[in-house]
């Protein structure tokens, strides 16, 4: 038997580990994916959701925190086989849809490196042109399948870059504005801008969530 695919981080909520990233399932009746992997996670998504007694059609909306190849990797495959919505920042959209190109900065030895990694291997990840359904701009409040849903536009790590707050489940959806890597809330290690980042970074760990959802490492729960 296959071991589990998800870990069950809340309730109606589910982690699933894609090598280094993480994407979110979220059960509502329908199906809504925060982000959405590399393209190798497809399989380990299709298993993630037999596991939820779901299937592929069931998959409603793709909420993707930014337009890396690590986090909108198997969206066009949703979108195209369940028609599921995509959602993301508008600034992001034309990156995803491969219309426009960002370089990504580090800063410091460690930073410097995982950007030079980045960009020597990001052009064997990338997948097709992606279209976005319903364009953010931050400050709007979605309802996703009968969640509200805030979006926090968190500029930084890319310049689109967006988190999702389910303030009512005190469910903080990071994205890679805050990495969790070392079990608590830190600066993400690349960036499109550095300045924006790091006040992106203040902005969504003041909110201090119960729970909060990073793209990279671990949950964090306050206390």
């Amino acid at each position: 038997m296959a071991p589990d695919r998800l870990q069950r981080v809340a309730d109606q909520v589910y982690r699933l580990e894609d090598r280094f990233v993480n994407l979110y399932v979220l059960d509502l009746g329908k199906i809504v994916l925060v982000d959405t992997g590399t393209r190798k996670a497809e399989d380990h998504i299709r298993q993630g959701l037999r596991e939820l007694g779901k299937e592929v059609e069931d998959i409603a909306v793709l909420l993707l925190t930014h337009h890396h190849v690590d986090h909108v990797g198997t969206a066009v495959v949703w979108k195209r086989e369940s028609r599921a919505e995509v959602d993301l920042h508008r600034i992001d959209a034309p990156v995803a849809a491969k219309r426009e190109r960002r370089r990504t900065h580090g800063v410091e030895a460690r930073m410097k490196v995982v950007a030079a990694f980045m960009g020597l291997f990001t052009p064997f990840m990338r997948g097709p042109p992606l279209e976005t359904d319903r364009l953010l701009d931050g400050g709007e409040v979605l309802d996703i399948l009968g969640w509200p849903v805030e979006v926090i536009h968190a500029p930084g790590h890319t310049l689109g870059s967006c988190a999702f707050y389910a303030r009512e489940a005190g469910i903080l959806f990071a994205g890679d504005a805050v990495n969790g890597r070392r079990g608590t809330p830190e600066p993400p290690i690349a960036m499109e801008d550095v300045a924006a980042s790091r006040d992106s970074f203040r902005k969504l760990t003041a909110l201090n969530a119960p729970l909060l959802l990073p793209g990279h490492g671990s949950p964090v729960r306050r206390g």
